[in-house]
């Protein structure tokens, strides 16, 4: 017989009827399928097309090259593809039927572990998304007649993924904590932020540790030599421990 934690911490002998899979393409549809979801992935499909245009428009500024059109998509996608993340985790609290949810599999766990892994998918979608459009920004680039510089080192690839999924991880993270979509919203923008900010004077040395704008633009960058303790502590700080804590808080909310 398998035990599981339902609302209000009393256990159900329900057995498992939903297969983890079937559950992550569920919790796919809600998160992407959302009215205010849709707008948000059309507002990001046509700013990143946008950004890499930036780099075609202005050649005299911009080398013609992957980094300098990757860069303004990054930028992009880290600013706007964690409110999907957030929508996707706070939403369904917000409306009320998240009870339907944990009656249909009262493991909250797996609910949540399902709809981070949607999430992560939507970031990989994303990156590449984003990549196809930078291709076809140098292409066009290469067709004008431009000096285009088409190697890219495997590293920065792998950097501009990692940056875009660590971003929207931090969106999931915020609002598995908060359960509350306009503070999971304004405070993912607010605190690092605000951190960024106070980051001086005594507070410097802590700074090049926690600061997301220093330590994820080393992993953009593909700066890993001699930054990689600093990467790890912002990970654990800003993403692991929060989604930890929401995990917890998750499990033992009220659901009503």
């Amino acid at each position: 017989m398998n035990l599981t934690v339902v609302p209000a911490g009393r256990t159900s002998t329900r057995p498992d009827t939903v297969p983890f899979l079937r559950l992550v393409r569920i919790e796919w549809r809600k998160g992407s399928d959302t009215r205010a979801a849709r707008w948000m992935l059309a507002v990001i499909a046509v700013l990143t097309a946008g950004a890499t245009s930036v780099p075609l428009l202005l050649p005299k500024q911009f080398e013609q090259t992957w980094l300098a059109f990757l860069s303004p998509a990054a930028l992009v996608l880290a600013l706007l593809l964690p409110v999907v993340s957030i929508l996707a985790l706070t939403s369904e609290w917000g409306q009320r039927s998240v009870l339907v949810t944990f009656t249909q599999e009262p493991r909250r766990v797996r609910v949540l572990a399902a709809k981070v892994l949607s999430g992560i998918a939507l970031s990989l979608l994303g990156a590449a998304y984003a990549v196809a459009v930078t291709a076809a920004a140098l292409a066009l680039s290469d067709a004008l007649g431009r000096q285009v510089n088409w190697h890219l080192p495997g590293r920065y690839v792998v950097g501009f993924v990692v940056f875009v999924l660590l971003n929207s991880l931090m969106g999931m993270a915020f609002g598995a904590l908060l359960l509350n979509t306009p503070a999971a919203i304004v405070l993912f923008f607010v605190l690092p932020t605000a951190w960024t900010l106070l980051s001086y004077g005594w507070l410097k040395e802590v700074g090049k540790w926690l600061d997301t704008a220093q330590t994820f633009r080393y992993v953009l960058e593909a700066e890993w030599h001699g930054h990689t303790g600093q990467i790890l502590v912002s990970i654990g700080f800003w993403i692991v421990t929060p989604l930890a804590l929401g995990a917890v808080r998750t499990m033992r909310r009220e659901v009503s």
